[in-house]
């Protein structure tokens, strides 16, 4: 071996585990075997992204697991991975953490399980200063695996936004929350990671929790350790007990500072309800006196107060999956965390916030903390009207699952646009003088793997700092709109629905009673159990075509289309003692009739879904 080699090697020091021997993990009844890998490969940054590289991947349990990497061309470095195991399956999550690494270089690597070899894929790291530097994200995202039932994506919309995002040619891609969608299918994040390599292995990809890594049976295990465990985790103040599971985290590329929070939290409390709705403030959640939520908060104040301080640090940008500002029903405002944490960055002066969480794309105006209020949960606690000045807030859950509606037919006062008629990632191109944001849809596509000329971009906007400074002085950013149309260019759709009840026995009859009202003409669809037999009214057809185990029920043009109007049709509910359970009908779903020309962008209908209970024993 030469001195070069020596040095290389002390160069890229591996921080992980020795390599862990076969072992087995309890699989779920029906799943696929895991490939044996290694499969999947994705990288992310570390704290320091010009020095430091995280890169996971899965596989069966090996006896040698290692990365080899190097720059090209040049004798390879060995770093051994650490093995973790994967709830559902035989499977192994392996992490291999690299540091030392030169800034703005190119290296090669290789993942490697016993012998078997991932790559060779290409990745740089980040350069120490730029001349500007480019971030794509987008929240909501999953993959279609037609093997898992309780699957949400069932189209290319997903690989269709990844493929914007990856031919905006970024620097490192953002998911904030809502990635696989696998829903308690191990396989289906093995199916997400092996569709999206090319791009995840090559790309640094980051990303936030959102509700649907929640999963039945195994909470946010999955997540944690497949994509969790790579991120940049470090905060020193943080309970070190199961309670406080740390996904919040934060790291410095060239002039920005990003920081990474989580809106869910591991159950506690009453373990029967839902992740989603276990606030991260619930008492029965502390460890030592303090909340989850509580935690993250001085974490989120320490790393501003700290960027506002460092003179290299120009922008601060915080993303996270459930919104603070949103019009949409589907996920109501967490005003909480507008108390909580708009506040904060309102303090420290972040420039922009993003979510996703309801599939729509919104962008409020530039929005500030109005000064002596007590509680600023309430909208009325801000300013957005009278000012430039302020936090942008965007909500993107535009990558490919579907589309929500919106609540109001006005949109809200806060908001300088809104739109729910797309899919696409937010571009983020920064430099010292600005951040320009441009939201660019799946419409860029050319048919061809690429993008046309002329991207299609349906809202953009630019960020500066203003002259103004906050109490804890940092600079106040200044939102300046390219934007000239509407706040509002789509259809705008309410309704309701009405049911028998909400518990059936076996073999009875349900009647359904939906309406809508809609501000252009539309046509309404409905989703029910495959199981449940439609038995006439408005009804004409059904499909079964929906995602999951459902199908889609259709009605005649004469009330099922329209600018608003009524259905009323009839189910019944399944006979067989295995058919006790309970069932979710709807969302009901409609479409602009003038606009969608092919008959495939459907929306949710808010206020259409319900839960109903069956006792498979007839009477």
């Amino acid at each position: 071996m030469t001195d070069g080699d020596l040095e290389r090697r002390d160069l890229l020091r591996g921080v992980a585990g020795a390599a862990t021997a076969p072992f087995f993990v309890s699989s779920v009844a029906g799943q696929q075997a895991p490939d044996e890998g290694p499969a999947g490969v994705h990288a992310a940054y570390g704290r320091d992204p010009a020095s430091t590289l995280r890169i996971g991947w899965s596989g069966a349990p090996a006896a040698e697991a290692r990365l080899e990497i190097g720059r090209p061309d040049e004798p390879k470095t060995t770093v051994a991975a650490e093995a973790n195991p994967l709830p559902g399956q035989e499977a192994v999550a392996y992490a291999a953490t690299i540091t030392g690494l030169a800034s703005d270089a190119t290296y090669e690597y290789e993942a490697v399980l016993d012998g078997r070899r991932a790559g060779p894929f290409e990745i740089e790291t980040a350069p120490d200063t730029t001349d500007g530097f480019v971030v794509t994200a987008v929240s909501d995202h999953g993959v279609a695996d037609p093997e898992n039932a309780f699957q949400r994506p069932d189209d290319e919309n997903p690989d269709e936004v990844m493929e914007v995002a990856r031919s905006l040619d970024s620097d490192l891609q953002i998911l904030a929350g809502d990635i696989s969608y696998a829903n308690g299918v191990p396989s289906t994040w093995e199916l997400y990671f092996d569709t999206f390599e090319d791009f995840f292995a090559e790309t640094p990809f980051m990303t936030a929790a959102g509700n649907h890594e929640a999963e039945p049976g195994t909470a946010l295990i999955q997540y944690d350790r497949r994509l969790n465990d790579l991120m940049p985790i470090d905060d020193p103040l943080s309970p070190d007990d199961t309670q406080h599971e740390q996904r919040w985290y934060h790291f410095d590329y060239d002039n920005t500072r990003f920081v990474a929070l989580s809106t869910s939290t591991d159950g506690c409390g009453d373990v029967s309800r839902g992740e989603e709705f276990v606030p991260i403030y619930d008492p029965r959640c502390e460890a030592g006196g303090v909340t989850y939520g509580d935690v993250q908060d001085e974490y989120l104040r320490n790393v501003l107060e700290d960027a506002v301080a460092d003179d290299d640090v120009t922008w601060k940008v915080v993303y996270f999956h459930g919104p603070l500002w949103t019009d949409s029903p589907d996920h109501a405002p967490r005003d909480l965390l507008r108390d909580r944490w708009g506040t904060i960055f309102d303090e420290y002066g972040v420039d922009l916030a993003f979510c996703g969480d309801n599939h729509v794309w919104e962008r409020t105006k530039p929005i500030t903390a109005r000064p002596g209020r007590d509680d600023y949960a309430p909208a009325s606690a801000w300013e957005y009207d009278e000012t430039d000045l302020g936090t942008t807030y965007l909500t993107n859950g535009t990558g490919g699952v579907s589309h929500y509606g919106f609540g109001n037919r006005q949109p809200g006062d806060y908001l300088a646009r809104r739109t729910n008629d797309h899919y696409g990632v937010e571009r983020l191109d920064i430099t010292d003088e600005r951040i320009r944001v441009e939201y660019v849809t799946t419409d860029s596509l050319d048919g061809d793997g690429g993008l046309d000329d002329e991207l299609v971009v349906r809202d953009s906007f630019e960020i500066r700092k203003a002259d103004e400074r906050t109490d804890a002085g940092a600079r106040r950013p200044k939102q300046t709109s390219d934007y000239d149309g509407p706040v509002e260019d789509d259809v705008v759709v309410q309704g309701g629905r009405d049911d028998d009840g909400s518990v059936f026995t076996a073999g009875q009859t349900n009647q359904v009673t939906l309406t809508y009202d809609a501000t252009r003409e539309v046509e309404i669809r409905d989703r029910i159990p495959a199981s449940w037999d439609v038995e006439g009214g408005d009804a004409v057809r059904t499909d079964d075509g929906a995602p999951g185990d459902t199908q889609w029920v259709y009605f005649d043009g004469s009330n099922g289309s329209g600018t608003s109007g009524t259905v009323d049709y009839f189910v019944e509910v399944p006979t067989g003692a295995d058919d006790t359970g309970r069932y979710t009908l709807g969302p009901s779903q409609a479409r602009d009739v003038e606009n969608d020309q092919n008959g495939d962008d459907w929306l949710d209908v808010p206020g259409t879904e319900s839960q109903e209970t069956v006792a498979g024993v007839e009477t």
